[in-house]
């Protein structure tokens, strides 16, 4: 009787186990359950034109540059302009020391004034002869040396007329003029330096004519084309862009490199300066009614790059190829169509077909 009760003890000890652990099971799977919904925020995929600019850092140069030279050589007695000073055409930029040459002029103008007299005489004397020797009262060759003598002076008066010109053009030389309107870039003289012809005075650039230097590798010199629209900024001048086109495309320096130097005529380079460091982009192509969506939706998996379309509160796996990438944006060249809704924060961790819940959606 008493192994009796016992065994019926055991038995009815065993039975609630069973059950409690029965109702712990059950509240795990319940549990399960709920948490199989997968968080996540979405987006609406974007369907635009997608503008495929090449970017680079390049240099800001001039169209033309001219370098003012001395024309004439002696000492720099003035110098009225300085680097970064904007200038006119006619305008006083330096004078060299011109005593020297006013002495020539001097001289010039009394050797004209001597030969003028000589000039006089001759033809006097010319005139006396040939009534002479009409008269045969003097010989011919007499006439002849007189002729002779009046046209070697006419000879030495033209001589010293084109000296006095070159002395007096040196005269306008010795004062070094502003050829055309722009800024000075450089200044190469100061007053007491002595200078000899040819050398450099001033550099002179045009800031309403600026041109970009950009290069570009051999990866992509085969995208850069003339006429392309570009657009240039600098970190000297921030906020402004400057607009052109691609007017001239020069291969790189380099042996057996395809590297190229795309030159764009700026067409309103505002307060760009020649020297300076820009970027530059170029647009190489745009791409109609490409599909975008946020770089964050994209999920790299061993099958490839996937992105999770949810739809109905599921997600579904969809192997996308990527392309060009644009402000957090990437483009999808195949595997939508631009008009699903795809999972941004949390896509991670989804799988295909799980169930989803949006954030700001209700239990």
């Amino acid at each position: 009787m008493r192994q009796a009760i016992l065994k019926t003890s055991a038995l009815l000890l065993l039975v609630m186990q069973l059950s409690a652990c029965g109702n712990n099971t059950a509240g795990k799977d319940t549990d399960h359950v709920s948490e199989k919904a997968v968080l996540v925020a979405t987006q609406q995929a974007q369907v635009r034109d997608l503008p495929l600019w090449l970017e680079t850092v390049g240099q800001i140069r001039s169209q033309s540059a001219p370098t003012l030279a001395a024309e004439v050589e002696g000492r720099i007695t003035l110098v009225a302009a300085d680097t970064g000073d904007r200038i006119e055409p006619g305008q006083l930029l330096a004078e060299t020391d011109t005593s020297a040459l006013l002495l020539q002029q001097q001289a010039a103008k009394a050797g004209l004034e001597r030969l003028h007299v000589h000039i006089a005489n001759g033809e006097r004397r010319v005139a006396r002869y040939t009534t002479l020797a009409a008269k045969d009262l003097t010989s011919q060759t007499q006439l002849d040396d007189a002729r002779e003598q009046l046209e070697a002076y006419r000879a030495d008066y033209k001589a010293a007329i084109a000296h006095l010109a070159i002395v007096q053009d040196s005269l306008t030389k010795s004062r070094v003029m502003a050829p055309v309107s722009g800024v000075v870039e450089q200044r190469f003289i100061a007053e007491g330096d002595f200078v000899k012809r040819g050398q450099a005075l001033f550099q002179i650039t045009r800031p309403g004519q600026l041109q970009a230097w950009l290069p570009f590798p051999e990866s992509i010199a085969l995208q850069i084309k003339i006429g392309q629209p570009a657009r240039i900024y600098s970190p000297l001048t921030p906020g402004e862009l400057a607009a052109g086109k691609v007017t001239e495309i020069q291969p790189s320096v380099g042996s057996g490199s395809r590297a190229v130097m795309a030159i764009v005529d700026l067409e309103s380079p505002g307060n760009l300066r020649p020297g300076a460091t820009l970027n530059g982009l170029v647009l190489a192509e745009t791409r109609e009614s490409a599909v975008l969506v946020p770089v964050i939706s994209i999920v790299r998996r061993p099958g490839g790059e996937i992105v999770y379309v949810i739809q109905d509160g599921k997600a579904e796996a969809r192997v996308v190829t990527t392309g060009h990438m644009e402000a957090g944006l990437v483009e999808i060249t195949s595997g939508l169509d631009g008009s699903e809704t795809v999972a941004t924060d949390g896509a991670a961790f989804l799988t295909d077909g799980v169930s989803v819940k949006t954030a700001g959606q209700k239990n």
